[in-house]
Order: structure tokens, then C-alpha cells, then sequence
């Protein structure tokens, strides 16, 4: 049985997603022939390459697609209600949550807009995977008590909280699954407390540590079942 990695919030950094992979590959040993990777949502914004990402963890789905699961996150949400419905809302809110970023990476690629071909792949993305004893999605899966009226008692969550579910508390808000599952999600970083590294809980881990939201944060892979942190961190400022 191969192992399971996971891989959150990316943010555009190309370069770090890069480092990170052929570490995993060179020094790792990683076969998706056997070993899976998902991909935890958060491919675009703030960071300079958008384009870039979306079509690295494009072509790995591709071309493995039973072994590397891309997940969709609140800000691949935000970039397809900006294309596909144009509501000055939708403009608004992603364009300062990063999507400035993200459209000048198309054009600098040689695009007007987010190509089709990317645009539909994550229009159909799923929000959540399950592997044995763990539970995947972007936003941490919300205890009951952060659910909001319309949906306690559901056993079904609705696509909001699977991508935006945020509280100051991460291991309070954060589900328990039962029967042992431990969920995996990305979305909420600690850069103000001065933390660049994920989290870690009897029921939750916690991915991002914060790629793309600071110059000094790294990108990381998770070994979900050993919980062996691989990082690639950003090169030295050159002053």
C-alpha cells in the first residue's frame, strides 16, 4: 500500500510547488504508481504565478488521475462566479482577495481570461475526498455547533462550509469525524502568530502554512499517516 500525501493552499507559488515536487520525487521516493497526492484547494491568487500551478496540478491529474486528487478551494470558487456570472459583487471580492494577481498571470501567459480548458476542471472539482480513515476538503468540515441553523443536523455539508468554514478557534471549529477519521484541509494559515508550519491535532491537521500570504513562508507536504512534514521554503531575499 502506498503512501498518502496532502498538499494545501498553493497560492501561485509555481517555484515552491516545483521545489517542493522534485524533492518529493527525488529524495522521497514518491510513485503514483502506488503513493496518492491530494491537492487541497487554493491553487490561485496573491502569489506571481497563477497559470503556472493551475496547469502543473492540471497535467498531474491527467496524467494519474486515480493518484492525484485536486480539490477545488474558496479562491478557485471565487475566480469561476468572477468568469462565469460577472456580477460586480463577484469582481469585487476576488479581484481584492488576490485576483489581480491571478488575471495578470493569464495575461502574461498570453490569455484574456482563465483558459477554458483549466476554468471547466475546476468548475467540476469536487470539495471533498475520503480515503481510509481521513476525511479531505479545503475549509476544515465545521463541528455542529459552528454550522449554521439552516444546516445543523444535516449529514450532508453544503459547498460554503466546505471551502470557507473559518473561526479563531482551528481544533474547536474543525469536525469530528468519529470512527477514527482525521480530517486534512488547508485555508487557514497562523502567519500573524508567527507560525509557518501546519497544525496538528488528534482529529485535524491543518495544511497551509502560509505559501503565497508571505515572502518567508514555505510550501509543504504532509505524510497524512506519519505526519512527516516535507517543506520547500523560498529562496534568500537578495538585498
Amino acid at each position: 500500500m502506498g503512501r498518502l500525501f496532502s498538499i494545501a493552499d498553493i497560492h501561485g507559488e509555481i517555484k515552491l510547488l516545483r521545489k517542493l515536487w522534485d524533492d518529493l520525487v527525488t529524495n522521497h521516493a514518491l510513485d503514483l504508481t502506488q503513493d496518492k497526492v491530494i491537492f487541497t484547494g487554493d491553487y490561485v491568487d496573491r502569489g506571481p504565478d497563477s497559470y503556472g500551478v493551475l496547469e502543473f496540478i492540471y497535467k498531474l491529474t491527467e496524467d494519474h488521475p486515480l493518484n492525484v486528487i485536486a480539490l477545488a478551494g474558496n479562491h478557485e470558487w471565487m475566480m469561476i462566479q468572477y468568469y462565469s456570472r460577472g456580477a460586480v459583487g463577484d469582481k469585487e471580492l476576488w479581484e481584492s482577495n488576490g485576483g489581480l494577481e491571478t488575471i495578470e498571470s493569464f495575461q502574461k501567459a498570453g490569455f484574456n481570461s482563465c483558459p477554458q480548458h483549466l476554468l471547466k476542471w475546476l468548475a467540476f472539482a469536487p470539495l471533498s475526498y475520503q480515503e481510509p480513515g481521513f476525511f479531505f476538503s479545503h475549509a476544515p468540515a465545521p463541528a455542529e455547533w459552528a454550522r449554521s441553523f439552516m444546516y445543523k443536523g444535516q449529514a450532508d455539508f453544503v459547498p460554503d462550509e466546505l471551502i470557507w468554514t473559518y473561526h479563531p478557534d482551528e481544533k474547536g471549529v474543525a469536525r469530528n469525524h468519529g470512527n477514527g477519521i482525521v480530517g486534512v484541509c488547508g485555508h487557514i494559515h497562523q502567519l500573524r502568530k508567527g507560525i509557518l508550519a501546519p497544525r496538528f491535532y488528534d482529529h485535524y491537521i491543518y495544511g497551509d502554512s502560509g505559501a503565497g500570504c508571505s515572502k518567508k513562508a514555505p510550501l509543504c507536504a504532509i505524510n497524512v499517516v506519519t505526519r512527516e512534514v516535507i517543506y520547500a521554503w523560498p529562496d534568500p531575499v537578495v538585498k
